[in-house]
């Protein structure tokens, strides 16, 4: 007998996921639903001064393989690029100071850069070298990023340092992340050694990849990516504008509900965002529950143009970042068109402003004009414009965060063994599980699939 798996979402979990259905297993009907009118998810670019800029996630980590190995499968490992710098600066009280050298996701593991930096207090330099001293006090728990920095290196190494960084990645409070799922590189080496300075240096000294660059992107934009997943799979069942209400479990199987109709499966693969997951599965009353109860972030991007000769930093390196306490709407700023060789023309600079995080939702209250118009003015005082725009556009990722709080992976966990039990062969995959990332989606989605695939040969 057939068998037929329905996806619920055409992002890049869902793409990948029907796409190792298809190569695994050709004689499974496979179909795949998305609810907008296009396919890529918060993969989107378009054209801003004539060049094709992101408005989502305009790179991807190179150092976990899942991206890397989609790339070369669809031919696209030739066409990718690497940032033109990869130094960074941050906004203190005496202006914009460049990080140190020796961060690892802004936890410092060499004194004198960080003295020299003065981003921090000689004494906060002074007590984060503690840390090789201390004795381990790990608290025996689930732990947010803020308490193992806290703990180990004092407040000041995680307010001006490392929430700055890891927080505006995922627009959240490194107080309120979770370590192991969020920084597990941080969580490994706090585990693995007393002291976390000489757990991070044990890890550098281990991985000779550390010369490769850590991100990647496209030069037409991340775009290529989804665009090539979708060509890869030319002849499938791919259908847009098409919503789901509800998945229920029949006599017969399974039945995803639709706007005007009811589609039957022996397994759903959803990669719908956890919220709208919630919603989808009331039926599955714990399941709902727990996925209502991850929270989101909204974030907004403003790509801004200028004049090359109307800015006054010479923007040598690839951007800045904005302590949470700073009172700034802005959150931080990429600096496109230098860290990006292909988007510089000579003429212009191309700015992605952001704005929001978790607890701070003054953005979205904004229209676009009054928006573009009070992150302009702390632009321009930061980075000493004096110019008018050349051009502008305003991109909103509403709840497009989802947010790890401690204990998160028991809570996906405690998810999948409800839908187990209440709804057999309903696979979930996507950013709001087990990695937000580009590559994380991408390994969600495979191992999605080979779940679905594996209890089908159960049938």
């Amino acid at each position: 007998m057939t068998r037929r798996v329905v996806v619920v979402g055409g992002g890049i979990s869902g793409l990948v996921a029907l796409r190792e259905i298809r190569k695994n297993s050709p004689e499974t009907e496979a179909t795949l639903l998305e609810s907008s009118p296009r396919l890529g998810g918060k993969i989107l670019t378009t054209q801003f001064l004539g060049k094709p800029v992101d408005e989502g996630a305009d790179a991807f980590i190179n150092r976990v393989p899942w991206g890397l190995e989609l790339c070369k499968e669809l031919g696209l490992d030739n066409l990718l690029v690497s940032p033109t710098s990869s130094e960074a600066y941050v906004l203190t009280d005496n202006g914009l100071k460049r990080l140190p050298k020796g961060l690892v996701l802004g936890v410092p593991t060499r004194f004198l850069p960080l003295v020299r930096s003065r981003i921090v207090s000689p004494w906060a330099a002074l007590r984060a070298g503690f840390d090789r001293y201390l004795p381990d006090d790990w608290p025996g728990d689930d732990e947010s990023i803020g308490g193992l920095i806290r703990r180990r290196m004092g407040d000041q190494i995680a307010e001006r340092l490392v929430d700055p960084l890891i927080g505006s990645i995922n627009a959240g409070n490194t107080d309120h992340l979770d370590a192991a799922m969020v920084a597990p590189q941080l969580e490994t080496a706090a585990r693995r050694n007393r002291s976390l300075i000489m757990g991070l240096r044990e890890h550098k000294q281990n991985n000779h990849n550390d010369d490769e660059p850590v991100f990647v992107g496209f030069r037409e934009g991340m775009q290529q990516l989804t665009e090539g997943l979708v060509r890869s799979l030319a002849g499938s069942d791919i259908r847009t504008g098409a919503s789901v209400h509800a998945i229920e479990l029949g006599q017969s199987g399974l039945r995803v509900f639709g706007d005007t109709k009811s589609t039957e499966a022996d397994a759903v693969i959803l990669t719908a965002p956890a919220h709208q997951a919630a919603e989808i599965l009331q039926t599955s009353s714990q399941a709902s529950e727990r996925l209502s109860s991850i929270e989101h972030a909204s974030v907004v991007l403003v790509t801004m143009g200028f004049k090359r000769s109307d800015v006054g930093n010479p923007l040598n390196g690839s951007g800045m970042l904005i302590p949470r306490n700073s009172g700034f709407l802005t959150t931080a700023v990429s600096w496109g068109s230098s860290k990006w060789r292909h988007w510089d023309d000579g003429e212009h600079v191309i700015l992605r402003v952001s704005a929001g995080r978790a607890g701070d939702t003054r953005a979205l209250a904004l229209d676009d004009n009054e928006l573009v118009e009070a992150l302009l003015t702390e632009v321009a005082q930061i980075l000493k414009i004096e110019g008018n725009l050349v051009e502008w556009r305003v991109s909103r990722w509403i709840d497009a965060f989802p947010q790890y709080a401690p204990g998160h992976d028991r809570l996906v966990a405690a998810i999948e063994r409800d839908l187990r039990t209440a709804i057999p062969g309903v696979y979930i995959a996507g950013a709001g599980y087990r990695g937000l990332g580009i590559p994380a989606c991408i390994n969600q989605g495979k191992l999605a699939a080979k779940s679905a695939l594996d209890y089908l040969g159960t049938l």
